[in-house]
Formats: C-alpha cells, sequence, structure tokens
C-alpha cells in the first residue's frame, strides 16, 4: 500500500498573502490544488442549494426555527472569523522568515486553518442536514417499512433472526453497540487527521463526499420514509436484552411528534434531533466514506476498516435498520466517491512549478 505523504512543501521566502489568496485558501482550500478546490467548491454550491430549498421550505411549513439556534450558528461563524483572523496575522507576520521555528509556526497556521475550515463548512452542514430532516418528517408521508421489510425477505434476509443470533453473544453485542456508539469519534479523528497531517486535498474531497451523499439521504428519506426496523417488527425485549433496550427506537417519540404536529419548532437542542432518519443508513454512508478518507496509510486504515465495519453491521441490530437501508446507503456514498474521482481535464503540459507556485499562495 503506498504511503501518502502531508501536502507540505520546503520552507522558503513566502511573499505576504494578498485577501483575494486568502479568501481562496480559506474557503477553497485553493492552496491545495485544483481538484481541491474544485470539490470545496462543489461542497458550497451543495450547502447553498440546501439552504435555498429549506428557506422556501420552512416558508410554507407548520415549523419554525428556534431562535436558539441562532446562537449555535454565531457562535460558530464567530469563532471561525477569529481563527481565520489569527492565522492570517500569523501569515502575514512570518511570510518571509526561514528559519526552523518560523517555519514550524507557519506551517502550524496552515493546519489551523484547515481545522477552522472543516468546522466551519461541517457545522453549517449539520444545521442544514438536522433542518431538512425535520422539514422531511413533518410532511408525514406514508411509512414504507412493510416495503422494506418485503425487500429484505425477497434478499432471503431474515431480520428478527440476525437480531436474535447477534444477542445471543453478550460479546458480539457489546462490540456492535460500541462500534455504533463510536460514529461521532471517528468522525471527529478522520477530520482531525487529515487537518493535523496537512490533508487539504482529502480533507476537500471529504467534505465534498459529505455534502454529496446527504443529496442521496435527503431524496431518500422523501422517497421511501420509514420509522424503523423495530417499530415494524416490535419485537420483545428478549431477543434484543443484551443489545439494549431502547436501540432502533430513541428516534422513534420525536418522529411522531413531528408527523402529529406536537412538535412544531425546528430546535437543535432537542435530543435525538440528529436521527430522524432511518432509509437510507447515514451510519452505513459515514462508515464508507471515512473508510476512503483514511486510505493510503496502513496505521490508519486498518483502524478505520474494523471499527467502522463494526459500525455498520451495528446498524442493523442497534440502528434498527433495514437491511435494504444499508445497501442503498452503500450505492449512494459509492456513486459520491464516483463522482468526486470524476477527472477535471488539467492541462497535462502545465508547468509542475505551477502546483507548488499555488500550493505556497
Amino acid at each position: 500500500m503506498a504511503s501518502a505523504t502531508p501536502a507540505t512543501q520546503l520552507c522558503g521566502d513566502e511573499a505576504p498573502a494578498t485577501f483575494a489568496t486568502l479568501m481562496d485558501r480559506w474557503f477553497l482550500l485553493g492552496g491545495y490544488g485544483p481538484k481541491a478546490r474544485f470539490h470545496m467548491i462543489a461542497a458550497w454550491i451543495t450547502l447553498v442549494g440546501l439552504v435555498c430549498v429549506e428557506m422556501v421550505w420552512l416558508s410554507f411549513s407548520r415549523l419554525s426555527f428556534a431562535d436558539s439556534n441562532w446562537d449555535g450558528v454565531i457562535r460558530l461563524v464567530l469563532f471561525s472569523a477569529i481563527a481565520f483572523g489569527f492565522c492570517g496575522l500569523v501569515s502575514h507576520r512570518l511570510a518571509g522568515v526561514t528559519d526552523r521555528v518560523g517555519c514550524a509556526l507557519r506551517e502550524g497556521g496552515k493546519r489551523v486553518e484547515l481545522f477552522a475550515m472543516a468546522t466551519l463548512l461541517f457545522g453549517l452542514l449539520a444545521v442544514v442536514i438536522i433542518a431538512y430532516c425535520f422539514l422531511g418528517t413533518a410532511a408525514a408521508l406514508p411509512f414504507q417499512d412493510a416495503r422494506l421489510a418485503r425487500i429484505d425477505q425477497w434478499l432471503g434476509f431474515n431480520w428478527v433472526a440476525f437480531v436474535e443470533f447477534v444477542n445471543s453473544s453478550a460479546l458480539a453485542s457489546w462490540l456492535l453497540v460500541e462500534g455504533y456508539r463510536s460514529t461521532p469519534y471517528m468522525l471527529f479523528g478522520t477530520i482531525l487527521w487529515l487537518c493535523v497531517s496537512g490533508q487539504g486535498s482529502r480533507l476537500a474531497e471529504f467534505l465534498a463526499l459529505m455534502s454529496l451523499t446527504f443529496i442521496g439521504i435527503a431524496v431518500g428519506m422523501m422517497v421511501w420514509p420509514a420509522a424503523g426496523a423495530y417499530a415494524y417488527y416490535d419485537p420483545p425485549l428478549t431477543s434484543y436484552h443484551n443489545i439494549g433496550a431502547g436501540s432502533g427506537m430513541w428516534h422513534y417519540q420525536l418522529l411522531m411528534a413531528i408527523r402529529s404536529g406536537a412538535t412544531s419548532v425546528i430546535d437543535f437542542n432537542t435530543p435525538n434531533s440528529n436521527c430522524l432518519v432511518t432509509f437510507p443508513s447515514g451510519h452505513t454512508i459515514l462508515a464508507i466514506i471515512m473508510t476512503y478518507a483514511l486510505r493510503g496509510w496502513r496505521w490508519t486504515l486498518i483502524p478505520a476498516i474494523i471499527i467502522n465495519g463494526l459500525m455498520m453491521i451495528s446498524t442493523i441490530p442497534h440502528g434498527g435498520h433495514h437491511l435494504i437501508d444499508l445497501i442503498v446507503g452503500g450505492a449512494i456514498a459509492a456513486c459520491a466517491i464516483f463522482l468526486v474521482r470524476l477527472p477535471l481535464g488539467v492541462r497535462r503540459d502545465r508547468p509542475a512549478v505551477a502546483s507548488v507556485a499555488l500550493a505556497n499562495a
């Protein structure tokens, strides 16, 4: 397996960045090549498109946007602005240094820039995702769990038998539950590693994947809305007591409250507000694109395969997904990966020094 190296350059005299180059470097990760810029443009366009759709949808919906949500959005933007401002000052003051300490500080500033950019885009994307899930749930379209269950049966998969099989082993149940719970830590760790290692191009690709895959989730949850396999099969607790009472049902009360109109406010502080989608499987999508983002390093890829593999399997007995949820989630992730890997048609005769100059901008 080829070993990937961070996209860093030899330290040298660097010209002070202009406002335009800073905007390109911060928001489009332009210093990491045309591919990174293309991926960031795709991510921002997707984000803006979702915001436009939701603003129109919200104006016709019975839902309202909680004022408290703006506090989190404002803090996110404010902290990001402070981080960018600090990094811009460091970049300006150290533009002409060539000593080892100065170069190390300058490179450290670039890593902070990457993390600030990732945090800003991911935070804003989380806002529009949760808002969309509320709006889609409030549409109260008929549940399609019976159809999803029939597809599982047609595939030869017995959901209840699989859950009972996993539950028969306390160790297997514990491993799968912990694999499912690892999702936020793996997500944060993936982003942090890409930033710390200076992999701006890989980070841009990952952010584009997260944005593009949500388009598939958004369509899927409207075409085949579902309550989840536990709500459909309603198995006795004895068949999943090792997996844990409440598995796959933590979202159900909020889901039904939104559908019935009992809850009419999009409030990000509401417990389980990020767990409203059961079809397709968002955990499966995350498992695939996180593993894909960590390719190239044995000591990150192998743990990612193991942990994310457990996460994917756990989406059935602990997450309460139908098997077809995972299959469609995997297809969405594969399509998004195919899209981000499409060639840009960059001229091959462009001098190699151009990419170096761009990276140093």
